[in-house]
């Protein structure tokens, strides 16, 4: 059986992080900020409307990136 290596890459972007009670819970990655800024208003309308835990923010990050199995780059890790 081979072990599939793969590439990993650091690089400053435009990140939507969830935070739940003050931990970073799920990140996704945006190429643009007016992008991540629609996702966060479409979220905040639609889900988690009575939770005083849960928080979204916008946010410039340093990232660690790698390709899924579909291609797509996907954030592993968040540097900063």
């Amino acid at each position: 059986m081979k072990k599939c290596e793969t590439e990993t890459m650091v690089t400053e972007t435009i990140t939507l992080i969830l935070y739940l009670a003050g931990n970073v819970a799920e990140h996704t990655a945006f190429e643009k900020l007016s992008k991540c800024l629609k996702a966060k208003r479409t979220i905040e309308r639609n889900l988690y409307k009575d939770t005083g835990n849960v928080r979204y923010s916008c946010e410039n990050k340093t990232v660690e990136i790698s390709k899924g199995p579909d291609g797509k780059n996907y954030i592993v890790k968040i540097v900063e």
